[in-house]
């Protein structure tokens, strides 16, 4: 507590230095300022001992001196009656200064060898008469999900598309079989041979057997960007009809990709995970704020452009609906004043963060008790939050071409009162304070 209250040193120093994490030393303090005294040793004893973790610490650098990756070692562990998840597993690899390896080859992992596996074609009517009663599979699930795909019309969107095909994979086998390995949460393409001769994941994509790494990694590096987005337009189209979206409130942000390997071509960008700036994948994504479907994507964006990936959705929202979005909420890092002040040309409303600067936030303490209304805002969960708020109907910003309403909310669990700026005027200030993704 004296370290942050007193001495003013940043959160993530002071956590990392007694071994919190930042969230735990926010909510110390948060505690420590509502007039807690015992809550030290009482109510957080410090950081606890991981038992498992350690008694499977032994095993785990011996399976690793194999060969072993994080995935063989926890299918390991789990045979043996230890249930360690792949954090801890790799926390304890990490700790013992072992580096990353390659994936071992098949023969020596004991899994079926990738020469073995059937040839992947599209399933013929002959074929399906052949097909035996019944057969032993785990991806049964999958078919669950082909009532909604032909729901959406899958076959139209892949065609809208213009999606390639081959002589022997047509293109919507070739979705289905990208598609089998995201539904079944195989964590890459290259992983594909472990579900690729299951029967059940066979019939979902209609072909004798999943298509193999080299088939879909290429496959995916064929699709031109001009095809995505025509899918995309598309798939949006289909969800709008089918009720799996609105669009009356539409959330944007940014999600950095990290890279793992070495001497990337890439850019560096903010990756929260890792709190640094490292080489990465920057990715735009919206969805709509009450389904939380996912309705656009783009991928490798770069710094010079990022900015501009809001007009860009803008524009496509546009060519699904006939009109601009209504409202968009996004991060104050997604794009910048000059293009909020076109989003307002355009007629479109937006809700987003304003940075808090040490002016504005001796300004807001300035102000007296009465000056603040008291609100009562939903949270995740059907709970409840008592938050404090004031307007300031007429906010300027540096190179923003107007005023714009701003909000100050105190209670939401930062030291500072959060600032949320918008071009909506008339909107009831309840709306106007809606979470934004970052919140």
């Amino acid at each position: 507590m004296r370290a942050y209250l007193l001495d003013g040193e940043p959160a993530a120093a002071v956590a990392e230095r007694f071994g919190y994490t930042t969230a735990g030393l926010h909510s110390a303090v948060a505690d420590f300022r509502a007039g807690a005294k015992n809550f030290f040793v009482e109510a957080r004893p410090g950081p606890k001992t991981a038992p498992g973790k350690d008694a499977a610490r032994t095993r785990i650098i011996a399976l690793r001196a194999q060969g072993y990756s994080i995935d063989e070692i926890a299918a390991e562990l789990a045979a043996e009656g230890i249930g360690l998840n792949r954090t801890g597993i790799s926390e304890v690899i990490t700790e013992a200064g072992l580096p990353r390896i390659w994936r071992r080859p098949e023969a020596a992992r004991g899994g079926p060898r990738r020469e073995n596996l059937p040839r992947a074609r599209a399933l013929t009517p002959d074929d399906y008469a052949q097909l035996p009663a019944d057969a032993p599979t785990r991806m049964a699930g999958l078919l669950l999900a082909l009532p909604d795909l032909l729901a959406l019309d899958l076959p139209a969107l892949v065609t809208a598309a213009g999606y390639p095909g081959t002589r022997d994979i047509p293109a919507i086998n070739y979705l289905l079989g990208l598609l089998a390995v995201k539904l079944t949460g195989t964590r890459r393409v290259s992983h594909v041979h472990d579900l690729a001769a299951d029967p059940g994941a066979a019939l979902f994509a209609g072909l004798t057997a999943l298509p193999k790494t080299t088939a879909l990694t290429t496959y995916s590096y064929r699709l031109q960007h001009a095809k995505q987005k025509k899918f995309l337009t598309a798939l949006d189209k289909a969800s709008v009809a089918a009720g799996l979206a609105t669009g009356e409130v539409l959330n944007l942000d940014f999600h950095a990709v990290m890279h793992w390997g070495e001497d990337a071509a890439l850019e560096k960008h903010y990756v929260p995970s890792r709190s640094q700036r490292t080489r990465s994948v920057l990715t735009f994504f919206a969805e709509d704020a009450d389904s939380h479907a996912l309705l656009y994507a783009n991928a490798d964006l770069a710094k010079a452009t990022q900015n501009n990936e809001v007009l860009d959705f803008a524009e496509h929202w546009k060519s699904v609906t006939g009109t601009h979005p209504a409202l968009l909420v996004m991060d104050s890092k997604v794009t910048t004043q000059t293009q909020l002040g076109e989003l307002t040309d355009r007629g479109i409303g937006f809700i987003t963060l304003r940075a808090r600067t040490p002016t504005l936030t001796a300004h807001l303490h300035a102000l007296p008790t009465s000056a603040w209304t008291n609100l009562t805002v939903a949270r995740a969960g059907g709970k409840t939050r008592r938050v404090r708020m004031i307007e300031d109907p007429a906010a300027k910003l540096s190179t923003y071409p107007g005023t714009l309403r701003q909000l100050a909310v105190a209670g939401l669990g930062h030291d500072e009162p959060t600032l949320l700026i918008t071009n909506q005027h008339s909107m009831p200030a309840k709306r106007s304070s809606k979470p934004t993704p970052a919140e």
